[in-house]
């Protein structure tokens, strides 16, 4: 009776298993980029082992390359062996100087990761990138701000395409001041946030093969009061055995710019008036812009010729939304010079439109 309990309490151990050969699972993810004279290798190194084993010890990645055709095919030679974790993995191949040049070949890519004691579960699947020459990169990247957006320029080189990396810096946060309780302490600062948060990437392509390279392009979807880093490079597309690959240059230095609004509307064209029974009224044309906040109408009395001009008078406290302005302050009988200019929401103002004069007429009796 006394082993009854225990026996009830065993569980079945089930069939053996074999020990366990800790090899890191085998890369899934690798990609491969071609930029100058070099390709970037990217990949996932694995957490766990193909028998769901967390990894334990260094693990070692072996990439190899292998060029097609090539008097070696199917040979995928070792160019690198690094360290790796778990997690995002980079690295890099220089390439010879013979793989530089062009007619452009077709490279392929493995990645084995070994354990500590040498063993590997296998290769990953292959990645392809191309031989030849790689675009000359892009010289003199310059950014301005203009009230289309902002117009990057570089020295036109070849007809290629050129890539631009836009990234968003982002404005640092600022903290709720706390309140101050006693009286004699002076204005509370605000803490300042340095941790940006993640910027967004934007890339924006200009030209192609068959299209000379201008040296210039304008982003118009950038938005007022951001500021951006760009940086560019030139792309040369090839196709190798079915396999749509890119060879890009060496990425320029960055340039960074902030769309300061200081520009102002257009100026307003087409101003008439027309006198009325009791007032003047103003036409014009309408001025274009997302964020025009409307007109502001002038006038000074009309001076006879050779006499100085006196000074205008605003007549709108705030901003006309539409082209048109009937004046019913007007002195029967006096003459009057009227202009009218935009504004937007930022305040920025246009310059003046031409004068239109016109004199108030007197009552009827």
């Amino acid at each position: 009776m006394l082993w009854l309990p225990f026996a009830l309490g065993c569980a079945s151990p089930g069939p053996p298993r074999p020990p366990s050969l800790h090899l890191p699972r085998v890369v899934a993810d690798l990609s491969a980029q071609r930029v100058g004279n070099a390709v970037t290798l990217h990949w996932t190194t694995p957490s766990r082992t193909t028998d769901d084993l967390e990894i334990k010890g260094p693990v070692t990645a072996e990439v190899c390359r292998e060029a097609r055709p090539s008097p070696r095919a199917s040979v995928c030679v070792p160019v690198r062996m690094l360290t790796v974790t778990p997690g995002p993995t980079e690295a890099h191949d220089p390439l010879p100087a013979a793989r530089t040049v062009d007619p452009p070949t077709l490279l392929l890519y493995r990645v084995r990761l070994f354990n500590s004691n040498g063993r590997t579960a296998g290769p990953s699947p292959a990645a392809y990138s191309a031989s030849g020459a790689a675009p000359p990169p892009i010289e003199q990247l310059r950014a301005v701000a203009t009230r289309s957006g902002i117009l990057l320029e570089w020295t036109p080189g070849p007809a290629v395409e050129v890539d631009l990396d836009r990234i968003l810096i982002a404005k640092p946060a600022t903290a709720p001041a706390k309140p101050a309780t006693p009286a004699s302490l002076p204005a509370i600062k605000h803490h300042v946030n340095l941790t940006p948060a993640t910027p967004a990437e934007v890339h924006l392509q200009t030209g192609d093969s068959t299209s000379s390279d201008t040296g210039g392009t304008l982003d118009r979807n950038a938005q007022k009061g951001e500021t951006y880093r760009y940086t560019a490079q030139r792309v040369r597309r090839v196709t190798l055995a079915g396999h749509a690959l890119e060879l890009r240059s060496e990425p320029s230095p960055a340039v960074t710019v902030t769309l300061t609004d200081i520009f102002p509307p257009d100026t307003p064209t087409g101003l008439a008036a027309i006198p009325g029974v009791r007032s003047i009224d103003l036409s014009w044309d309408p001025v274009s812009g997302s964020d025009l906040a409307g007109y502001i109408v002038y006038r000074r009395p009309a001076e006879p010729t050779g006499a100085p001009a006196g000074p205008s008078q605003r007549l709108t406290t705030a901003p006309v939304p539409g082209p048109a302005f009937s004046d019913r302050t007007a002195v029967p009988g006096q003459s009057y010079l009227y202009r009218v200019t935009a504004i937007d929401a930022a305040g920025n103002e246009s310059a003046p439109s031409a004068a239109v004069n016109e004199t108030m007429p007197e009552p009827q009796p």
